[in-house]
């Protein structure tokens, strides 16, 4: 076998890695970025308002998204619906 430039005499050589290093780099720094992640997820960002309850009387002024009556049957520019055609229009 002919040498090359930079390879090492005896051939290619591998670094041995160890079972902890494996273990290490496919489980545990999984594991820590899940860790940190849910930590950062689920920690507490101070006092929150008490929830609503079906019972409590409703105090505030009517939400954005609310349903009115008005727009209830709008649809957005759709004609009535006719059964045929297809890609090339004639069945």
């Amino acid at each position: 076998m002919p040498e090359c430039a930079g390879r090492p005499a005896g051939g290619i050589r591998f670094q041995v890695v160890s079972l902890l290093e494996i273990h290490l780099y496919f489980i545990g720094i999984p594991l820590l970025l899940v860790a940190v992640l849910a930590v950062l997820i689920w920690r507490h960002k101070g006092p929150h308002p008490a929830p609503y309850k079906l019972q409590e009387k409703w105090t505030h002024a009517p939400i954005l998204w609310a349903a009115s009556d008005r727009d209830v049957n709008v649809h957005a520019g759709h004609d009535t619906f006719s059964v045929g055609g297809g890609a090339s229009g004639t069945w």
